[in-house]
């Protein structure tokens, strides 16, 4: 599962980094197929994390690491929903894309420090 759930962070960020790149470039906006690809791949990122966030807590581990994850994963998901909406002007777009990416880089530290006495 944990192979998995890394794949879905690595298409999430992808995918993101591909509607940043249209919007900031030439202020086009992702074909539908990505918008729907990006729902679905947040959809299987959440289930495949709460699929591993229960078996963390099955053997005591420490996981006050995840839920500062889960904290900026729902900055990075309105960030980016601000971002790519299409009635968004440019400040707003930069200021998402700059809001969501910084929450994607925290999540991507804390996964790979895990630290253990976070809070």
């Amino acid at each position: 599962m944990k192979h998995l759930h890394t794949l879905l962070a690595v298409l999430v960020i992808g995918l993101f980094l591909y509607q940043s790149f249209l919007v900031l470039s030439s202020n086009r906006r992702a074909p539908r197929m990505v918008k729907v690809s990006t729902h679905i791949l947040y959809t299987l990122i959440i289930l495949s994390g709460a699929w591993m966030l229960m078996q963390l807590i099955s053997v005591n581990a420490p996981v006050q690491w995840v839920f500062a994850k889960i904290i900026l994963l729902i900055a990075a998901i309105s960030a980016s929903v601000k971002a790519f909406n299409p009635n968004a002007n440019q400040t707003q777009s930069r200021v998402g894309i700059a809001v969501a990416g910084v929450a994607y880089l925290g999540i991507v530290i804390l996964a790979y420090a895990k630290p253990a006495n976070f809070f």
